[in-house]
C-alpha cells in the first residue's frame, strides 16, 4: 500500500502575505497541529519598488531601509507564531528581501527541505494564467514537493476532501500518483476525523465528439479497481462524465468540500515544464484548498 507523505511530515514551509488582513495558511497549520507534530518556518518574501535604487532614496540609504523593512515584516512572523508555539510547534520566521518572490520561496525549499509548502492562491485572469507571470503559478511549477494552495474558505471541523483521480490515465498521468492522491487523503481523513471522496471525471470529449461504446464500463473498470485497493466504500466512489474542473466545482459546491487534492503534472517542452492546463483551471475554479501533488522522479533522468 502507498505510503502518505504527510504520514512521516516533519518539516512545513507557510509563506505568509503581509498584505492580508487573515492568514489562512495559519489557520491550516493549527489544523494540522492538532493531529501531526512538525517543525514550521513561516516565511515573508517581500519587495518594495520605493527602496530600488536610484526610485525615491540615494544607494546609500538603501540598505538601512530595507532591513528596517524586513525587521518590521520578521515582527509580525513573530507574532503570527506565537499561536503555533502555544500548541507545542518548533516555529522559525524568516523575512527575505525577494523579487519575484517565487525565486526565494524555490532556494528555500532546496535549503531547508519540507515535506510540505504552504502557499496563499489569489485568483488570477486569464491573461496573466496564459502568460505565468504570478508567484502562484510559478510556484506551482517550480516546486518539488507537495503544495497546499489555501484560499480564503476556511475548513469545517470535519473537513470534506475530494481526491481527484485519473485511473485511465488519459492525460499522460504516472500510475503511482493516484495512489498518492488517495493515500493522502486517507490520511487527512483519519487524523482530522472528516469525509473522504474519491473522484474520476472522465468528461474529455474524443477527437470525434462522441465516447466509444463501452467507455462508461470501462473507466467504471478502472476506477473500482484502483478504489478496491484502498478499500474506499461504493457510497464515496464519484464517476462523473464530466470535465474535471467543472466535476470538481460541482462537486465542492453540492458536498461543500474543503479540500480538493489533485496531481501536477509537469510535461517537458523545449526544455521548460509547465503544470498541466486541468491543475491550472481546477485551482482556479475552486473556492476550497487544493493540495497538488507530484509523481516520484524519474530516476533514469
Amino acid at each position: 500500500m502507498t505510503k502518505s507523505v504527510l504520514h512521516e511530515l516533519q518539516r512545513v514551509i507557510a509563506v505568509v502575505d503581509p498584505e492580508l488582513e487573515t492568514q489562512p495558511a495559519i489557520e491550516r497549520l493549527l489544523i494540522l497541529a492538532k493531529a501531526m507534530q512538525f517543525d514550521i518556518k513561516l516565511v515573508a518574501c517581500d519587495y518594495s519598488q520605493y527602496l530600488v535604487e536610484g526610485y525615491y532614496f540615494s544607494e546609500l540609504e538603501l540598505p538601512a531601509l530595507r532591513d528596517e523593512y524586513l525587521s518590521e515584516r520578521k515582527e509580525m512572523l513573530e507574532a503570527l507564531a506565537v499561536p503555533l508555539r502555544e500548541n507545542g510547534l518548533n516555529v522559525e520566521t524568516e523575512a527575505i528581501w525577494s523579487y519575484p518572490r517565487y525565486t526565494a520561496i524555490v532556494d528555500l525549499v532546496d535549503s531547508y527541505k519540507p515535506d510540505l509548502v504552504i502557499q496563499h492562491a489569489h485568483r488570477h485572469g486569464a491573461l496573466s494564467r496564459l502568460l505565468l507571470t504570478n508567484d502562484d503559478w510559478q510556484i506551482m511549477r517550480h516546486c518539488p514537493v507537495p503544495l497546499l494552495m489555501v484560499k480564503d474558505k476556511p475548513w469545517k471541523p470535519s473537513p470534506v476532501i475530494l481526491a481527484g483521480v485519473d485511473p485511465m490515465h488519459t492525460r499522460a498521468k504516472p500510475s503511482g500518483l493516484d495512489h498518492k492522491i488517495i493515500a493522502e487523503g486517507q490520511l487527512l481523513k483519519e487524523k482530522l476525523g472528516g469525509e473522504l471522496y474519491v473522484v474520476h471525471a472522465y468528461g474529455r470529449l474524443p477527437l470525434s465528439g462522441v465516447f466509444p461504446a463501452g467507455a462508461e464500463e470501462k473507466h467504471r473498470k478502472k476506477f473500482d479497481e484502483l478504489a478496491d485497493e484502498f478499500d474506499i466504500p461504493s457510497a464515496r466512489r464519484l464517476l462523473i462524465k464530466e470535465s474535471p474542473q467543472y466535476a470538481l466545482q460541482s462537486l465542492e459546491s453540492e458536498l461543500q468540500a474543503d479540500l480538493v487534492i489533485v496531481g501536477a503534472i509537469s510535461r517537458s517542452l523545449i526544455k521548460d515544464t509547465f503544470i498541466g492546463s486541468t491543475t491550472e483551471r481546477v485551482l482556479d475554479f475552486l473556492d476550497c484548498d487544493v493540495l497538488l501533488l507530484r509523481p516520484e522522479p524519474d530516476k533514469k533522468q
